[in-house]
């Protein structure tokens, strides 16, 4: 078996996704307003922002759209892509689709125009970016991010949660490299799979990625294989999640279907 390595892959697709990046002038337009800070490094707080701001407008909109950041520096645009995510420095002209603001700078949302807003917590004590994305990659970030509970409330950061988004990578990685053939495709499996889908998406939609990903980690737990079409439907429900990892399951399982 080949081992989880999220940086191999987490370079090949961005390297993939910046030569076919277009900004298309027609999509959705979304925002974020950072946390102000001194660093030249994009932080933690700032991160989880954008991996919101990010999953939201994926959800809600049907689509990845570039995320303006107000109120940027210049530096932290370069770290912005290792998250799966495109970024670009300052306002638009006309209205935003959606807004994400933290909490204590709700204030600026007045001198917005959104169709949508979501006011998130604060994420305390959290530190650099840059330090953890060597050792835990980008995906395990984002889902350490979605996963810590109701998105409005305020976190401190917690090295356990972050391992254990980890392993859970790790695991589904395992899980997908090793599937298997859908033994005739029980109608058990296809109406677990289904229901599934529906208790995602409803939870997505109730602005909950925590319970939706509580969703899928049920559904993997305890299992010691899945077969072909569990790990494709599972890769696609984690997309908005883990872009990276997902992508290259679901490569994978083309790969071997063809």
């Amino acid at each position: 078996m080949l081992r989880y390595n999220h940086g191999m892959i987490e370079r090949k697709w961005r390297e993939t996704w910046q030569q076919g990046q277009r900004v298309d002038q027609e999509s959705a337009q979304v925002c974020t307003v950072p946390v102000p800070g001194d660093s030249g490094e994009l932080g933690m707080e700032n991160a989880r922002l954008l991996v919101l701001t990010d999953f939201f407008s994926s959800v809600q909109l049907g689509k990845k759209a570039p995320i303006s950041i107000l109120g940027a520096k210049e530096s932290w645009l370069k770290d912005t892509n290792k998250l799966g995510l495109v970024a670009l420095n300052g306002a638009i002209n006309g209205e935003y689709d959606l807004a994400v603001i933290p909490r204590d700078y709700a204030a600026a949302f007045g001198k917005l125009e959104a169709r949508d807003t979501f006011i998130c917590g604060r994420l305390l004590q959290s530190g650099s970016m840059r330090d953890l994305l060597p050792d835990f990659g980008a995906d395990a970030l984002r889902i350490y991010f979605l996963y810590m509970g109701p998105p409005a409330r305020d976190y401190v950061f917690q090295w356990h949660g972050l391992a254990s988004a980890y392993r859970f990578l790790s695991r589904f990685w395992e899980l997908g490299y090793e599937s298997v053939g859908d033994p005739g495709c029980e109608l058990s499996e296809t109406t677990c799979l289904l229901d599934l889908r529906v208790q995602v998406r409803r939870r997505i939609l109730q602005r909950k990625p925590h319970t939706a990903l509580a969703a899928i980690m049920g559904y993997i737990k305890g299992r010691s294989i899945l077969t072909r079409t569990e790990v494709r439907v599972i890769a696609t429900l984690l997309q908005p999640f883990t872009p990276f990892l997902s992508t290259e399951l679901l490569q994978l399982m083309a790969t071997i279907k063809n």
